[in-house]
């Protein structure tokens, strides 16, 4: 490419283009040629920051990490050539891991235009829920203190969006392009169906379908390993260890999303957790033995606190106060 030169690149990296430039930068970055060119950079840059420090030699093992994480982060197959060994101290590592953090940004610029146009954030707080209409007609009920993070518009070949806590998924059909919930190390994908996630951090991670079909994987330790394939009526919950299939109420699931919070066989203490969430206080056991008392019981959290809380009370034999957004179980 006649326009691109080493010095743009540089200028690329250091985040001083316009946008002209950026596009002949990230054109090029496609391009097995750049390959090259590449190496050569980051050579020449580690150069000019270790230039007065020789006293320790480069950790091969890490450099071979950066040219694999370099690779992943472009998409390609080939290798980036390997530097000629240099020393350093400590005063000149930090430059060094700034230009690699600067590389991963541009590798990561230059696959965005392929992937998605830019991300969106939506962050509940305790109390909070929001419903979110994504560029595929698919809606989300975001729970409370969740957080949502998806594309403002999906491009390639598949629809992918990142959670975190608790949501109502109803996803709108297209079967050339399944649609891929990240949850930590657990992906669920669908083709066009009604489910709900709960993946809050410290507990189980639970996939509930309402309608249609979905199939949940775990890819911890680098493998990917099926836990289930869920229909209507079936939920699965996963500790990190063992994946437990169970039947539930299809309506159930699909009536989380108007404030319909169904509890079987669970304690108060995890009944308390979600109130909380719910209703932004929080709930206190006077006697730790209490919270720890199975219950099984709907409750309509679209209902005032006292309200709630006085139906959970009647048929679990306590008594409660409350002060503010602190309340007190007896």
């Amino acid at each position: 490419m006649a326009n691109l030169t080493k010095a743009l690149l540089l200028k690329y990296l250091d985040n001083n283009c316009n946008d002209a430039e950026k596009a002949i930068v990230e054109a090029y970055l496609q391009q097995p040629e750049s390959n090259t060119m590449l190496s050569l950079l980051l050579e020449e840059r580690m150069e000019k920051d270790m230039a007065d420090s020789m006293d320790a030699p480069v950790d091969e093992k890490m450099q071979q990490q950066w040219a694999a994480n370099m690779r992943a982060r472009m998409g390609r197959e080939d290798t980036v050539k390997p530097l000629r060994k240099r020393y350093y101290v400590a005063a000149a590592a930090a430059a060094s891991v700034l230009l690699i953090a600067g590389l991963f940004a541009l590798f990561n610029n230059s696959r965005s235009k392929n992937a998605v146009s830019s991300l969106a954030l939506q962050q509940n707080k305790a109390g909070e829920r929001k419903v979110i209409q994504l560029s595929d007609g698919s809606t989300i009920h975001l729970g409370a203190a969740s957080q949502l993070q998806y594309p403002e518009q999906f491009t390639g070949a598949t629809r992918e969006i990142t959670l975190t806590g608790e949501a109502f998924f109803d996803i709108a059909t297209d079967p050339g392009h399944p649609f891929i919930i990240h949850t930590g190390t657990i992906a669920t994908t669908v083709l066009g169906t009604s489910f709900k996630i709960a993946a809050f951090e410290g507990q189980p991670l639970v996939v509930s379908v309402a309608t249609g079909k979905v199939r949940v994987d775990d890819s911890s330790n680098g493998q990917i390993r099926q836990l289930a394939i869920l229909t209507a009526g079936k939920q699965v919950s996963w500790n990190n260890e063992n994946a437990l299939l169970e039947n539930i109420r299809a309506e159930d699931i699909a009536n989380w999303q108007n404030g319909r919070l169904v509890f079987n066989n669970q304690t108060l203490q995890e009944v308390a957790t979600t109130l909380e969430r719910w209703y932004d206080v929080k709930i206190n056991f006077s006697h730790p033995q209490k919270a720890k008392e199975k219950v099984t019981i709907t409750l309509f959290a679209g209902s005032a606190l006292m309200t709630t809380l006085q139906t959970l009370a009647v048929g679990n034999n306590f008594n409660y106060s409350a002060k503010g957004r602190e309340v007190t179980i007896y």
